[in-house]
């Protein structure tokens, strides 16, 4: 008599995937926790400044009048793109930290004696891992230096909420059909740039997961954005 194999219950499959999931994270128990903090700290910070500007345009441009951010810029978009700009900066600097000292050493991937585990990562890199990273780099920067050129600062920092006045674009990036062009640009530049510094198989399951946190992030301020009809304003 024939032997019928009963099929595997769903939950069956999902608690196997969710192990799997958990093992493929382990690396990330064993970065310390002040780096974790520090680099979603740095990742969710311009999306508290957006959400804050956004709501409350009036407030912000009587603040950018007085000390301390006065010294930033003259107007309200100036002084949006040097704070924006500084939290950039903090972030990446945060990020390479969190890849020398947090990441790499959890996989095991050791420096040369007296050199830096994010450089030794890039001169490690494959040409798969370069096309794969250049590939994803360099559209996420055209989508951005796009969009700088199509709606200038004046667009990109807020101004028709700030009081400034933004042309209208259509073309490119806007004739993508993305309504957030530069948040998908920001993104792709980030995937590539952790594409070069997978420096081992086993940083693929964290990175993916930061990668997820973060796209949540900007859809999260996409979202906030495009809930007002201001978004359409300018642009």
């Amino acid at each position: 008599q024939a032997n019928h194999l009963r099929p595997v219950p769903l939950w069956s499959h999902l608690a196997v995937a969710m192990v799997a999931v958990l093992e493929a994270l382990q690396p990330l128990r064993a970065v310390p926790l002040w780096l974790s903090v520090m680099m979603l700290g740095s990742m969710a910070a311009p999306h508290c400044l957006y959400a804050y500007i956004w709501d409350n345009p009036e407030d912000f441009q009587l603040r950018s009048r007085t000390m301390p951010l006065r010294l930033l810029g003259k107007h309200a978009v100036a002084v949006m793109e040097k704070l924006v700009l500084g939290l950039k900066a903090i972030q990446l600097s945060t990020v390479l930290a969190w890849f020398e000292y947090g990441l790499l050493p959890a996989c095991g991937f050791a420096a040369a004696q007296g050199r830096w585990a994010v450089a030794d990562a890039l001169r490690s890199a494959a040409p798969a891992r370069w096309i794969l990273g250049l590939g994803l780099l360099i559209p996420g920067q055209a989508l951005n230096l796009g969009i700088y050129k199509a709606i200038g600062a004046d667009g990109v920092y807020y101004g028709a909420k700030l009081g400034r006045p933004v042309p209208w674009a259509s073309g490119f990036p806007f004739n993508l059909g993305l309504r957030h062009p530069q948040y998908v640009g920001a993104m792709l530049s980030w995937a590539g740039i952790f594409s070069l510094l997978a420096a081992s198989p086993n940083t693929a399951a964290p990175l993916g997961a930061v990668l997820l946190g973060w796209t949540g992030l900007y859809c999260a301020s996409a979202a906030h954005e495009a809930s007002s009809d201001a978004d359409t304003q300018g642009k």
